[in-house]
């Protein structure tokens, strides 16, 4: 075999290999997203991501190793890795990684749904306290209110009542006058 033959296919080889490498930096991106859920917008902005900076490097292979001419069977060799790998190992790796993962977070999530339910109790606990507090307090103003009220009451009371009793020496003489003479 001749020596440009040979570096063609080592070539080849690579660029395969490099297809394989992309998918499975892209199956990462998939665990990540088993794990935390994402909804349609940032997956979307992930595999955006995703696929710039693969191409930036996808670019520098080329370059190295084929002075930045895109041929053909490079990509061809790209896609037959990608193709490859995802239907031999990409499925397993990402299920088995994903469960992994998820099994070695399970206690976490225990601790962190305990601690959560814990809180929540405290929470309502503070609240129903602030509660009984406010309405101890609530009615506190009232009787301070009605106390006062009273009081201030009394005060115009004693005021008027000495006016009364000014007045009022003159009405009971008067009332005694009035029962000897119904007698």
């Amino acid at each position: 075999m001749s020596q440009s033959i040979t570096v063609e296919l080592q070539f080849f080889a690579i660029s395969i290999l490099w297809g394989a490498i992309v998918l499975l930096a892209y199956d990462q991106l998939r665990i990540l997203r088993r794990i935390i859920r994402h909804n349609n917008f940032w997956i979307t902005v992930q595999d955006l991501f995703f696929w710039i900076i693969a191409s930036v490097f996808i670019f520098a292979m080329i370059y190295a190793k084929n002075s930045g001419t895109i041929r053909g069977f490079s990509v061809m060799g790209m896609v037959l890795g990608m193709v490859v790998y995802h239907y031999a190992l990409s499925d397993f790796i990402v299920m088995f990684i994903s469960r992994g993962i998820l099994f070695l977070l399970r206690p976490i999530f225990f601790i962190l749904r305990e601690l959560n339910y814990g809180l929540k109790l405290l929470i309502r606990m503070g609240r129903k306290l602030a509660n009984r507090i406010f309405m101890q307090l609530k009615n506190l103003l009232i009787s301070v209110k009605i106390k006062l009220i009273k009081k201030k009451n009394n005060k115009s009371k004693e005021k008027t009542g000495k006016k009364r009793k000014r007045h009022g020496i003159k009405q009971k003489k008067a009332k005694k006058k009035t029962k000897i003479k119904i007698k």
